[in-house]
Order: C-alpha cells, then sequence, then structure tokens
C-alpha cells in the first residue's frame, strides 16, 4: 500500500472522527457551559457593581442629609411651641427627596405649621421644590387690639410674640381676656410674658405646671437689651416674635426637671462644635453666660407658652406677674 494511500484513510478517519456525533454533542455541551458561564459571570459582575453603585450612593446621600440636617439640631430648643417631624425619605440613584414638615401643638393637638419639600443631589446644591410659607407671615395692624398682628401665610393662624421684662413700651397688650372668652370648643395658645425674669424654681411656685408647654429662656445680653431701649420705637420692633425665641418643651409630669436646662445647654454646646448658626449660638451662649451671672449659675426664663381651653386658661389671668399675653394659634376641640 502506498504512503498516499495511508495517508488519505487516516484523513477519512479523522473526518469521520470529527462528524462523530458523540463528539459534537460534547463540543456543544461545552460551548453552552462556557456561554452559560459568561453569562453568569457577567449577570453577577453587573449585580455587584449595581449594589456598590446604589450602595455608595445611598451612603454619600445620607451624609449629605446628616450635614444638610445638622440645623435640626437647633430644632428642640429654637421656636416657641413649634416641633418638626414627619420627615419622609424618598431616594433615587441620584437624588433623595426630603418631606419635612413642622407643627404646634395646641390643648394637646397637632396644628401644622409648615411644610417644605427639598431635594438633595449626590453633589451640588440643595435645591427648595416647594415651600409652605410658614415662615413668612402678614402684618397687620389691629385697631382694637392696639398692636401689629402677624399671621403665619401658610395657615393664617396668629404668630406669636413676647414682650422682654425691664423694656418700655407704649402698649402692652392683654390678650388673656380675649382667650378666655372665646367659645369653649377651641384649644388655644397664649404667650405669657413675664415682669421680670424668673428661675425653675421661681416658676415651680408662681406659675405652675398645668397648662404650660413652652418656657422662653432669656438669652439676650446687655448690649442687644440697651440697643433695642434707646434705639427702637415701635413697640413691634422691640418684641420677640416666637419663631425666633430660644427655649423648650416641658412634660406636665416632669414640668421644672434640671434634665431640660441640661439637654438645652447640651445642644448649644454641641450646635458651637458644629458651627451651625455660628453667630446666633454664640451670641445666645453669651447672654446666658451674663445672665446666669445674677443667679448663681441659674438659668433665667422670661416668659412661657400656654394652651387649653378658654376656662382652663383663666387660672393665667389673675397672676400679678404676667406682663404681657398674646393670643396665638387657635384649633377646634372637636
Amino acid at each position: 500500500m502506498s504512503d498516499k494511500h495511508v495517508s488519505n484513510e487516516e484523513s477519512e478517519k479523522e473526518i469521520n472522527f470529527l462528524n462523530n456525533p458523540s463528539l459534537q454533542l460534547a463540543v456543544k455541551r461545552s460551548k453552552r457551559k462556557q456561554t452559560f458561564k459568561y453569562i453568569g459571570i457577567t449577570v453577577i459582575t453587573t449585580i455587584v457593581l449595581l449594589y456598590a453603585l446604589v450602595s455608595g450612593s445611598q451612603y454619600i446621600l445620607n451624609q449629605r442629609i446628616e450635614d444638610d440636617n445638622h440645623d435640626f439640631l437647633l430644632d428642640p430648643i429654637y421656636g416657641a411651641n413649634l416641633t418638626s417631624g414627619s420627615h419622609s425619605y424618598n431616594y433615587d440613584l441620584l437624588s433623595v427627596t426630603v418631606d419635612e414638615r413642622t407643627f404646634k401643638t395646641v390643648g394637646g393637638r397637632s396644628i401644622l405649621w409648615d411644610t417644605e419639600i427639598k431635594k438633595i443631589p449626590l453633589f451640588g446644591r440643595t435645591e427648595t421644590l416647594s415651600k409652605g410659607s410658614g415662615n413668612g407671615y402678614t402684618t397687620s395692624l389691629d385697631q382694637e387690639a392696639q398692636r401689629h398682628i402677624r399671621y403665619n401665610d401658610f395657615n393664617n393662624e396668629r404668630r406669636i410674640d413676647f414682650y422682654y421684662p425691664g423694656l418700655n413700651y407704649d402698649y402692652l397688650p392683654h390678650e388673656l381676656d380675649i382667650a378666655t372668652g372665646l367659645d369653649e370648643n377651641k384649644l388655644i395658645e397664649v404667650a405669657i410674658s413675664f415682669d421680670k425674669p424668673m428661675t425653675l424654681a421661681e416658676l415651680s411656685k408662681q406659675l405652675g405646671y398645668k397648662n404650660v408647654i413652652w418656657l422662653w429662656v432669656d438669652t439676650s445680653t446687655k448690649a442687644q437689651m440697651s440697643r433695642m431701649e434707646n434705639e427702637l420705637d415701635s413697640d413691634s420692633l422691640k418684641t420677640k416674635g416666637g419663631g425666633g425665641a430660644f427655649g423648650f418643651e416641658i412634660n406636665p409630669q416632669e414640668p421644672y426637671s434640671s434634665q431640660y436646662e441640661e439637654f438645652f445647654m447640651r445642644t448649644l454646646e454641641e450646635l458651637k462644635k458644629t458651627g451651625v448658626r455660628k453667630s446666633l449660638v454664640n451670641e445666645t451662649l453669651k447672654g446666658i453666660e451674663e445672665n446666669t451671672g445674677f443667679t448663681d449659675g441659674e438659668i433665667r426664663y422670661n416668659g412661657a407658652v400656654v394652651t387649653g381651653t378658654a376656662k382652663e386658661l383663666e387660672r393665667f389671668q389673675d397672676l400679678p406677674f404676667i406682663r404681657a399675653s398674646v393670643l396665638g394659634a387657635t384649633i377646634d376641640k372637636y
């Protein structure tokens, strides 16, 4: 047999071997496994990358929320009878939308005082999408009340004002008389101002705790008081708006516990460390330091917020140390 003939036979065997159904089936299975393997690796890699992207994005957004929320440290101690709550967060890949709401508590019921919806992006500035305008107000000179009355632009409720002890005013309102004459089915908020600063111990004895829900802390420096007395002519310029007053809510079960003051001071010190509202916080701490020098370190209070029905508020009418009272928000009891 020639070499050429042998070579042809070997070629035919090789072709037959390659065309063998078992071999072709094995090759197909191998290719299929390889394809599934590549698909599996791709899917797993994609899932891992997406998870890392989403987790990283959410982490950065949470950090941005925390940085943006440093102002929330102020909430428990800034704004008379105002409470922030009902915050909701709606995340997407590149931003988070925050819905913030502020409430007043009047006689155990809540009044929605302000709303704000803002968008915090992964990078860039926070954008306010909508605002309820609760921080804005309109002022009306009420001839009967003999003073400028401010109304919340969001819900048209009255905003409260405090009157400082020691300052001279052309007119001091006594709107507790109005409050006690309202319908018995109304729950009423009234801001009361004292004729002189008082300590917690003095408040406990003289004011009592029933229907008292918030205390106004004396944070004014001597320089501020002097400026108001000597440079400001209008009474409306010498009052402290409730939204800008420092103080804290009290619990009727422990109305005059020192823990409130401790929390108040800790919060101010924490705000000082973070640098939030730096000038406001520093000026407040300076005022407290000046004022507590007269009381052996005890914080002084210039006023309070009381709420309840007309009958429940009657007991405050005859207290001799209440210098002024201003009617605030009202809500139906039922």
